[in-house]
């Protein structure tokens, strides 16, 4: 179950957080949470990334996790020429807090099990890109945005379309993915459950 009274959108975090960042409230944040391993094809992501910058998108990616792959995946983010965009956060003990900086919650993966990081994202009301991975299908509904892994033309597209989102849709969204998840996920609809 997800502790829905922690994962809930906070505006001040938001503010503190993308503020710390240097990132003004116009320029889209997109945040992925996950272990720098093969698992999570953080490749992928780059490359879509790469595709949203090369339009003149002004996006930032901020990315919180540790993992053997952190120096293979700096060098890729310089050689792709994003190292002004693409933010290592390293290990964050606050993850709830850096769900509301984000405007877009961004899962790459390969392969998945249940997407619990997914199911936080869409407690704190953030719009979902993810791959079809694993249980992931399962927690979005249809209250976010799949996509085939390994694809990064179809994850750039995806990511493009979440953040061409007016605000009124981007929160009308957010709102249902609360619900979807506090309805199913939450510890008290777990418990009852069981």
């Amino acid at each position: 179950g997800i502790n829905t009274e922690q994962f809930v959108f906070n505006a001040s975090s938001r503010a503190r957080l993308r503020d710390e960042l240097n990132i003004d409230e116009k320029t889209p944040l997109l945040l992925a949470v996950g272990r720098l391993t093969q698992q999570k094809d953080y490749p992928n992501l780059f490359n879509a990334f790469q595709q949203l910058v090369e339009v003149g998108n002004p996006a930032n990616l901020a990315i919180i996790g540790t993992g053997e792959d952190l120096p293979t995946l700096t060098t890729m983010v310089a050689k792709l020429g994003l190292s002004d965009r693409v933010r290592f956060l390293g290990l964050q003990r606050n993850v709830n807090e850096w769900m509301s900086a984000a405007d877009v919650f961004v899962l790459s993966s390969a392969w998945e099990g249940f997407g619990l990081v997914v199911a936080e994202a869409m407690a704190c009301e953030r719009i979902v890109v993810a791959t079809d991975c694993g249980g992931v299908k399962e927690v979005v509904g249809q209250c976010g945005i799949l996509i085939p892994p390994v694809n990064s033309i179809a994850l750039a597209n995806a990511l493009s379309v979440a953040l061409s989102l007016t605000a009124e849709q981007a929160q009308a969204q957010g709102y249902s993915a609360r619900r979807r998840i506090v309805e199913r996920y939450s510890l008290k609809a777990q418990a009852e459950n069981w």
